[in-house]
């Protein structure tokens, strides 16, 4: 899914390259080596990003932002969505059910 970057600060780029490049071009989770900045596009398997550990994309301090490769950032926020797919089902379950009997 594509980012939204109304929801992001105006140097989200300077602030992504600087985790990125601290973090050697490699994710912090499975060490896999992407690709550096000046090397020629061959797969979006090898394109590091950056995930907002807390999932608030306003929150860019430097604590709060890890450098991951695609699979495993999908895998990041993929449970997170999970989890709120399920809570929207038992939220909305538990609005059906009667207040008192």
């Amino acid at each position: 899914m594509p980012m939204d970057r109304s929801k992001y600060p105006d140097d989200w780029d300077e602030i992504a390259l600087r985790i990125k490049t601290d973090a050697g071009w490699k994710c912090e989770q499975c060490g896999r080596q992407c690709r550096f900045p000046d090397e020629v596009f061959d797969t979006h398997v090898r394109t590091l990003t950056v995930a907002h550990i807390n999932h608030v994309e306003m929150d860019c301090r430097d604590e709060n932002l890890v450098a991951l490769c695609p699979e495993c950032h999908l895998r990041y926020d993929g449970y997170r969505k999970a989890m709120q797919r399920l809570a929207k089902k038992r939220i909305k379950n538990a609005a059906s059910l009667p207040l008192f009997t």
